[in-house]
């Protein structure tokens, strides 16, 4: 095979690659062409950081295959999992117009490859594109919306509830009886490290769960018999947060 038909070969797999991340959707084989031959490809280890908090940002990240884990770590050396980013994500793009670098740390959660949409190039074809900067405020704008969603779940408060919240997220008819099947995508580590709690304590809640007929794991799937009922545990378990604080509200009526 020849170097001409490789690299070829290489274009076309990137081209692949790029259209399945949401900022480069709906681009033609040609646009995406031109971003592909600038691409470099990152292969990483588990474990292995794609970058540090505060090194400087060379560029923005589409996750080809593997899992990626962005997090911040505390003064007391806690890791606070900001998003988990999976195939077909794209991440870091905010660092592009940032003079601080990336604003925090990547790991591999699991033998990953991710490419590497270099700054230079990419701004440089950005100004003959303006629509890409619409598109990177575009998918800025979903890492917000995740965000968002990710502190909502923090309000809660106990690892038990805000693990109902994340699965009953994922069921497609939370609302019925209809059986569900929910996969984690994830080890259970690094799912805990999501929901804030440690692995020993999200194996309890699993435990529980499966003991109460709620659900039941395996390998990487969970089983929800009945999404209604795991549904009226979440409401159960909020209603159960928000009674003292009701209790305590000399306005509160009872209406």
């Amino acid at each position: 095979m020849s170097r001409q038909t490789l690299d070829e070969f290489r274009i076309t797999s990137l081209i692949y690659s790029l259209r399945g991340a949401f900022i480069f959707k709906d681009l033609s084989d040609a646009d995406l062409g031109e971003i592909a031959r600038y691409v470099v490809v990152k292969v990483l280890r588990r474990g292995e950081f794609l970058f540090h908090e505060k090194d400087p940002a060379i560029g923005f990240y589409v996750v080809r295959q593997g899992i990626i884990n962005v997090h911040r770590v505390s003064s007391v050396g806690r890791e606070h999992v900001i998003h988990i980013f999976r195939s077909g994500e794209s991440l870091a793009e905010a660092a592009l117009v940032s003079e601080t670098g990336y604003p925090a740390n990547a790991r591999a959660e699991e033998d990953s490859e991710v490419l590497l949409i270099p700054k230079k190039e990419f701004m440089e074809h950005q100004r003959e594109r303006n629509d890409l900067s619409w598109r990177m405020l575009a998918s800025m704008s979903i890492h917000l919306r995740d965000l968002v969603s990710s502190l909502e779940n923090f309000k809660l408060k106990d690892a038990e509830t805000r693990f109902l919240h994340w699965l009953l997220r994922r069921c497609p008819q939370p609302l019925s009886r209809e059986k569900a099947a929910v996969e984690i995508g994830m080890s259970k580590s690094v799912l805990a490290g999501e929901l804030g709690t440690r692995q020993e304590t999200l194996s309890r809640i699993f435990g529980k769960l499966r003991d109460a007929g709620l659900l039941k794991v395996r390998r990487s799937t969970i089983s929800v018999p009945d999404p209604l009922a795991l549904q009226a545990l979440f409401e159960k378990n909020l209603g159960a947060a928000e009674a003292p604080e009701m209790r305590e509200d000399p306005g509160a009526t009872g209406d």
